[in-house]
């Protein structure tokens, strides 16, 4: 009698596990499909006002998120919908077709709408139905699309991403911009908004491999730098199923000095006039003497410079012929009125109740007292990204550089090494910055952050971004909304898991410096951090046999020759 092969024990465990699981996930999906079905009844009582339940994890951030106004529905979204007098909602997808099945009512197609549309469409249909009750639905999880990325990039391609991410966010998926990449005419195509016209125009182009060619197409043009200052979504919309975004080089630079809230070089985009650049510098400082204002000007072989008086007050009054048009390399001069003193004030802008110009009180006025005189922060507030420039740092006279100013219009090519390493670090410097942290003034009670501030320093809050991206070896990279209780683990979760060839060394990169960090040394993650998991490398299992091999052949020639020689 033949003799089984006896199976070890944990092998046997693992099988029955495997079963198991596949058991399990017949059985899911076809519960799935079953409560699908037509026959689901849905009992609505008018009478009853019950209130809405508490929504699932994650779907307040959603909605704080996504614009209703303009997210686009699409196959794969999936939404809870609320039926008054029904104790729980439901959760319905959006199928292939974009048809969305409501029980009783039938499948209600929503796919290309927008949401805002959608709700409408459903209400009415639900009211048209059954006529009786109240519907309403909200999105629970946004489906993953591709967005195609190309230009000054460091991983130009397609990325796999949700409508909760900005073209910002999607950019720093793609590895960040390269650097002399254009921040403020980034241009992003709408595709899912195209006529077929269009579309068609968009298809030979890309054919053809001649994405040039397509200038005639409805393009947005998107302006990180604008963003950053207003706040205006406009300047950063919510990526949608089909994007383009191009990321042309800069075009050149273009230059604010003296009396300014902030002073410094900005990326020049044709079209740019006077007040474009006073809002990049966000505008006189308190100390400014608008009746002596130069706009310096290179003509010619770009070695005449020629000055020309600007009507400032009638720049800030709109007036159209005093708002020049500005050429790269243009800079302005805005003088400060000597030995003043009379007003001293300080500015804050962005995340607070009530941003502004404040006095300085003649016994001084602190950091945090100026934050609770501006009706303190706003829930959006980055309290971790809130820089402090002091204007007295910057110097009013509105000189510059002279090194960094030839460096200018020397070739890249024909710079030094030093040439180089000294035009970029003049290049980042950012002139009166105080190093201040206001989470350890604000959350960790560190008065050493505290300071006293000056006439002219200038606070700016920024928004606080609200999601964790996860990049790498995951099943559905993207963003994920943030959650100061989620720990890395979660987010990986969150996003569908480890994927194929995961390797578990995670890293955590800072949104706030860029350091990387081993994800089991991160205990709390801040909104805007990176989670990257690396994928494990290919092994070439033929090289490594036949390296083995080699390496056994040369210990076997080495045996075999000592023992000939101890014989």
């Amino acid at each position: 009698m033949p003799q089984l092969k006896r199976v070890p024990r944990r092998r046997t465990q693992q099988m029955a596990a495997v079963l198991a699981w596949l058991l399990w996930s017949a059985v899911s999906s076809w519960g799935q499909g079953a409560s699908g079905d037509a026959q689901t009844i849905i009992h609505v009582d008018a009478s009853s006002k019950s209130e809405r339940p508490a929504p699932i994890l994650g779907l307040e951030a959603y909605r704080e998120v996504i614009e209703t106004g303009n997210y686009i529905v699409g196959p794969g979204d999936k939404f809870l919908v609320y039926v008054s007098g029904v104790e729980n909602p439901f959760t319905s997808q959006v199928l292939a077709e974009g048809g969305l099945f409501i029980p009783q009512v039938g499948t209600i197609n929503i796919g290309g709408m927008r949401l805002r549309d959608a709700r409408q469409k459903i209400k009415e249909r639900f009211r048209l139905v059954l006529k009786v009750g109240e519907i309403d639905f909200e999105l629970s999880q946004p489906r993953h699309f591709p967005v195609s990325i190309t230009g000054m990039v460091a991983q130009p391609g397609v990325k796999i991403t949700t409508g909760v991410e900005r073209v910002s966010e999607v950019l720093s998926r793609a590895g960040g911009l390269n650097t002399m990449a254009s921040t403020r005419n980034i241009r992003i195509l709408k595709t899912a908004r195209l006529v077929p016209a269009m579309r068609s125009t968009l298809e030979t182009a890309i054919a053809a491999g001649k994405m040039g060619s397509i200038d005639e197409l409805p393009f947005e043009i998107v302006d990180l730098e604008r963003y950053k200052i207003t706040g205006d979504s406009r300047y950063n919309p919510y990526v949608e199923d089909g994007d383009i975004i191009m990321v042309p080089p800069q075009a050149g630079k273009i230059g604010a000095m003296g009396a300014l809230q902030r002073p410094d070089f900005f990326e020049f985009v044709p079209g740019d006039r006077l007040s474009d650049l006073l809002l990049l510098a966000l505008g006189p400082a308190v100390n400014a003497d608008t009746d002596n204002v130069i706009l310096f000007r290179y003509e010619g072989d770009m070695t005449t410079r020629i000055s020309h008086e600007v009507d400032l007050e009638g720049v800030l009054a709109g007036d159209p012929e005093a708002d020049m048009l500005l050429k790269s390399e243009d800079w302005l001069n805005v003088r400060a009125i000597p030995e003043y003193h009379s007003d001293s004030q300080v500015f804050i802008s962005g995340e607070v109740k009530y941003p502004g110009y404040y006095v300085l009180e003649e016994g001084g006025m602190t950091l945090r007292q100026l934050i609770e005189q501006a009706g303190d922060f706003t829930q959006n507030a980055s309290l971790a990204e809130t820089r402090v420039v002091r204007q007295q740092f910057v110097g009013d006279d509105g000189e510059v550089d002279p090194e960094v100013e030839r460096l200018r219009f020397v070739p890249v090519a024909d710079r030094t090494e030093l040439d180089n390493q000294y035009f970029i670090m003049k290049s980042r410097e950012r002139p009166g910055q105080m190093s201040v942290d206001l989470v350890e003034l604000f959350a960790n009670g560190n008065e050493a952050h505290n300071i006293e501030l000056l006439p002219g320093d200038v606070v700016v809050v920024p928004t606080l971004q609200q999601t964790i991206t996860v990049s790498g070896a995951v099943a559905q990279p993207g963003a994920v909304v943030y959650d100061p209780a989620y720990t890395v683990w979660d987010y990986i979760e969150r996003s569908g898991g480890y994927a194929w060839r995961a390797s578990k060394d995670v890293l955590v990169i800072k949104a706030l410096s860029g350091e990387k960090k081993r994800a089991k040394d991160v205990t709390r993650l801040q909104p805007g951090d990176r989670i990257w998991i690396r994928e494990k490398p290919v092994r070439d299992y033929w090289t490594i046999f036949t390296q083995s091999m080699g390496v056994i052949g040369q210990v076997a020639t080495v045996v075999l020759l000592f023992v000939s020689i101890t014989k």
